[in-house]
């Protein structure tokens, strides 16, 4: 609820200086006094996104401005910030602070100067399978870590929700329809996010738990490889939701990707959620490792990094 110049609700209070979390300040503290802002960088139906500097540290910054008179943002509002509150990952977006300004709240994060992969698909076309490799390696990192140390099922892996730097920096954002759960064998029931990427079990309102990322993984990176997604020929809600449940997982044309790719993706897009590999496991499939990357996370995350930074200087 909103009191004043504050915006409350369970453990959360958002003001005009910044955000608490069961009465703990977050670190970064902003207000919007010490930001200058530049341009609209996103919109939604009642939410817009921009860029802008913090003066005091000359900082890049990401602002997402949530009108508070609509529940339903509301609820992502408030799953947004308790899914990034205590985040810390390097292939997840970071959270810095939020504040409430004339019935609104904007959640700050670290700017990503090269936009999503949904960007990259609308502008350059196909990613090569070898920096696909590198941008599904740092994307399994993340989910890995939600599940592992934070517990969260994303519940909305898509294109648009990868944002990529020019260092080759790959991170998972937009956590307003995350859930958590308490355990890393714990089931969801609700039926949220974008319906094109949810796995067949979401698609049938069945329980789900981390394995339906791992679904939506799979259809991203046929959509990065083809430039086109997967389900291209369903025109219709109904047609794409029956297809998703019914037919066969979608496959990339083995004469046109390596075996080992189409073997990962087909690992992603099995329609048993129980017969899916847990991110952990998937970061170890041929495909990822016989990218060159390391088995020591530092040196992986230097290599992905280094190899996708070489795909966006000369992506062709």
């Amino acid at each position: 609820m909103t009191i004043g110049e504050a915006f409350r609700t369970g453990g959360l209070e958002i003001h005009s200086s910044g955000v608490t979390q069961d009465g703990a300040e977050h670190q970064f503290s902003v207000v919007y006094e010490d930001l200058e802002i530049a341009e609209v960088i996103g919109r939604g139906c009642s939410s817009v996104v921009l860029r802008a500097r913090h003066v005091g540290t000359d900082r890049p910054l990401a602002l997402k401005v949530i009108n508070m008179f609509e529940k339903g943002k509301r609820h992502q509002l408030i799953n947004e910030i308790n899914a990034l509150y205590d985040a810390s990952h390097p292939t997840v977006i970071q959270f810095l602070g939020a504040f409430y300004r004339e019935g609104a709240v904007t959640i700050i994060t670290e700017y990503m100067d090269g936009g999503s992969l949904l960007n990259v698909l609308q502008q350059v076309g196909a990613v090569p399978e070898r920096a696909l490799s590198s941008v599904a390696y740092q994307v399994l990192l993340a989910l890995d870590y939600l599940k592992r140390g934070k517990r969260i099922v994303h519940r909305d892996i898509k294109p648009s929700n990868l944002l990529i730097n020019s260092q080759g920096v790959v991170k998972v954002t937009d956590f307003g329809t995350s859930a958590g759960l308490q355990s890393s064998f714990a089931m969801c029931g609700t039926f949220v996010g974008t319906f094109k990427y949810m796995s067949p079990e979401r698609m049938k309102s069945e329980r789900y738990s981390y394995s339906s990322d791992v679904w939506s993984l799979g259809l991203v990176l046929m959509e990065c490889a083809t430039g086109e997604f997967p389900y291209r020929d369903e025109t219709t809600a109904i047609d794409l939701v029956q297809t998703i449940v019914d037919a066969p997982a979608p496959e990339l044309d083995p004469s046109s990707f390596p075996a080992e790719f189409c073997s990962f993706v087909a690992d992603c897009l099995r329609k048993r959620p129980d017969d899916r590999s847990p991110a952990q496991a998937l970061l170890g499939a041929p495909w990822i490792t016989g990218g060159g990357l390391a088995v020591n996370l530092n040196a992986d995350l230097v290599s992905a990094t280094a190899n996708v930074k070489r795909w966006i200087d000369s992506p062709s």
